[in-house]
């Protein structure tokens, strides 16, 4: 157990004595999960300290770690999200130690043309092809001078569409309506809210059963809601979830951004047709090549969970001439496991770019792999 919200320099003896010992007891507040959680924080900051990472990065050689990240603060656009500042001390603390920042092209040409090994290598990848990161990512990774690949789905940098769970989170927004009735599929989803916390719950749990659904049930089921909410969608998207455009794209490329394509509209591909899967990834990597310089032969699934696509996609991607995909399961970049299976280049795992410095470490450092090893093992 962890407690959280304790204020820093609380011992034991000063919850009990503040909350008593029945509190404790009842709450399975007890001096163990107290030192277990003022452990686990000493091993954290322990992890910053120079040298500590040093034994461990052994266990790295032979991969890579690839992060992922999306949407980045952008307060002149009333953006919500990821803090530069948190990427910007990550990336000083990678330079400083002197971590190999690659491309993740020569990742991934290294690990399919048996090259030498990957030395923990630490590559930065960017998914959607929202404006924000055109106007704040990539000013922060020429700044450390970092390769950084982004993935774009190319109807949406056309400006032909906005993505549709931005479109869910409008529609839930606008609405004055306390209660919908929705119908998805096969059957009728009733929500009802009194609070701003229940309705983004419903807002939530509507988002996840449109990915469980066919994507042509999932665009309808959206249209219904909108109308059931008595609310105008408009064909653009308002700024906070615009695209950046194939202008700005160069532009970005001129400071060191690379692109790869991320279909057409964003489907989950499994879900999709035949025919829907082919033209997504291939009228997607043929815009990317037409508009910019030097794309990416790489290719990032939409939600990117195991059940999100399957041979089916795997045979397109290879037909289209794309070396290999990657997907947003946790886990990294190890040449081993490609090689495992004819499909293995186009499995290659992600993790999300973590909020603090120590769990930065922990993966890049050969710590989370250690721990991999280990459960493993056991």
């Amino acid at each position: 157990m962890v407690l959280v919200g304790v204020p820093d320099g609380w011992d034991y003896l000063t919850i009990r004595e503040r909350f008593g010992q029945s509190t404790l007891a009842s709450s399975g507040m007890e001096r163990a999960s107290i030192d277990m959680s003022w452990a686990r924080h000493l091993y954290y900051d322990l992890l910053t300290y120079p040298g500590v990472d040093t034994v461990s990065r052994l266990v790295q050689r032979n991969c890579a770690t690839i992060f992922m990240l999306h949407r980045f603060r952008h307060v002149e656009r009333g953006i919500d999200g990821f803090e530069v500042e948190h990427l910007r001390k990550g990336l000083e603390f990678l330079r400083k130690r002197k971590y190999d920042l690659r491309s993740l092209a020569s990742v991934m040409e290294t690990m399919m043309q048996g090259g030498p090994p990957l030395q923990g290598s630490v590559v930065f990848t960017i998914d959607d092809g929202y404006v924000d990161q055109a106007e704040v990512a990539a000013k922060v990774f020429a700044e450390y001078d970092c390769p950084v690949t982004t993935f774009l789905a190319t109807g949406f940098v056309d400006g032909k569409l906005w993505f549709w769970w931005d479109k869910i989170e409008f529609i839930f927004a606008s609405t004055r309506r306390h209660a919908i009735r929705v119908p998805m599929a096969d059957r009728v989803i009733d929500y009802r809210w009194e609070s701003v916390a229940d309705r983004n719950c419903a807002q939530a749990d509507f988002t996840a059963k449109c990915k469980l659904v066919s994507d042509f049930d999932k665009h309808r089921a959206i249209d219904s809601l909108a109308a059931e909410g008595e609310v105008l969608v408009p064909d653009a998207p308002p700024e906070k979830f615009s695209p950046m455009t194939w202008e700005q794209a160069r532009g970005c490329e001129q400071m060191g951004m690379t692109f790869g394509p991320h279909t057409v509209t964003h489907p989950i591909l499994s879900r999709t047709t035949d025919a829907q899967a082919n033209d997504e990834i291939t009228e997607s990597w043929k815009r990317v090549r037409e508009e910019l310089n030097s794309p990416v032969s790489v290719f990032c699934y939409p939600n990117g969970g195991w059940e999100d696509f399957g041979t089916r996609e795997t045979d397109i991607l290879k037909k289209s001439g794309l070396i290999g995909a990657v997907v947003g399961e946790p886990g990294f970049a190890d040449p081993s496991l490609l090689a495992r299976e004819s499909a293995g280049p186009y499995k290659v795992r992600r993790f999300g770019f973590p909020e603090t410095l120590p769990r930065l470490i922990q993966y890049v450092s050969g710590i989370e792999r250690l721990k991999q090893k280990v459960r493993r093992e056991c």
